[in-house]
């Protein structure tokens, strides 16, 4: 008799699943189906970026990320961001900067959509290497790009609140955008790097996009918060395939 109640007890089970992911389950469909409806396509467009001052807000206290509020690491990231605002410039550092390093090798970084990896190079050496998470509701684009703007510290918000995508992140840290409104940014709302989970921006753990950040093109001045590429302090070369 028990067995014949097993397809009705799995179909409960299916139902329930549902019911309590139904938020996860839809997003994951509308995806695979390439229909999420979602409007946003990378954090921000250009005149957005270019609005941004790279100042930290101290007055932001919550996060929202896919429609819930998250812990948000207020009190870690302002201690980073003020350590990276006074950081010392010295010849050490300076080495390290810029698109070519003391030996004159191009520095350059490379994204494998296909690995979720992040690569940084000297000329043929391997200096950095950790997981991202690029493009799931939109994708990260292919192509030969330079960073050409950089910003310490900056809001994001987008999404789909009808979805279950709508974030409002604040201080979201590291932002190096490689194409129009597209960033390599450090991530503190997911830790599931190695898996896409971004509206088309390149997620990184932390600790890397702050190296990351530092390492690469355009230098960013002492005790700024932001910079433009320009001819005399050009952007590294970011390649994604």
């Amino acid at each position: 008799m028990w067995h014949r109640l097993i397809p009705l007890l799995l179909l409960i089970a299916v139902i329930t699943f549902i019911a309590f992911n139904f938020q996860s389950v839809k997003r994951t469909l509308a995806y695979r189906l390439h229909i999420s409806g979602d409007p946003t396509t990378s954090c921000c467009d250009v005149y957005q970026v270019l609005k941004q001052k790279g100042k930290f807000d101290e007055n932001a206290t919550t996060a929202i990320f896919n429609n819930q509020t998250i812990s948000y690491p207020k009190t870690s990231l302002a201690y980073a961001y003020a350590q990276s605002i006074t950081q010392v410039n010295d010849e050490a550092n300076q080495a390290v900067l810029g698109t070519t390093n003391a030996a004159g090798e191009e520095k350059w970084i490379e994204i494998s959509l296909d690995e979720q990896r992040l690569r940084a190079y000297e000329g043929n050496k391997l200096v950095i290497e950790f997981p991202i998470s690029s493009g799931l509701w939109a994708s990260t684009p292919k192509g030969t790009f330079n960073i050409w703007y950089k910003t310490r510290s900056q809001s994001m918000i987008g999404g789909s609140q009808a979805l279950g995508t709508y974030y409002n992140l604040p201080n979201v840290p590291n932002n190096m955008f490689f194409y129009q409104g597209y960033a390599i940014h450090g991530a503190y709302w997911h830790n599931n790097f190695g898996h896409p989970m971004s509206h088309g921006c390149v997620n990184s753990p932390l600790a890397s996009a702050a190296q990351l950040f530092d390492w690469a093109g355009p230098v960013i001045p002492p005790g700024q918060r932001i910079v433009r590429a320009t001819a005399d302090n050009p952007g590294t070369r970011v390649v994604v395939h």
